[in-house]
């Protein structure tokens, strides 16, 4: 029997149900986000939108590296 992977081990310490086994659905514990600015800003708007006004983990990450102040229609 094999040992498990880093991967098995994080879902199996978050698992709410299910069996960890291919093509089963299993709900898992969320304690940690990550975000990144391409696709970040438009879930946290998402997210607004449908009336979440705060996060609900303990740890929420978005890492903003490509934004930049637009001040007129001319790109520098």
């Amino acid at each position: 029997m094999r040992g498990k992977n880093i991967v098995e081990k994080i879902f199996e310490a978050h698992k709410i149900y299910g069996d960890l086994k291919a093509g089963t659905p299993v709900g898992l514990k969320v304690d940690q986000v990550y975000t990144q600015d391409a696709t970040g800003t438009m879930t946290w708007l998402e997210f607004e939108a449908i009336g979440i006004d705060r996060v609900k983990v303990p740890l929420a990450v978005s890492y903003i590296d490509h934004n930049m102040i637009q001040s007129d229609y001319m790109n520098p």
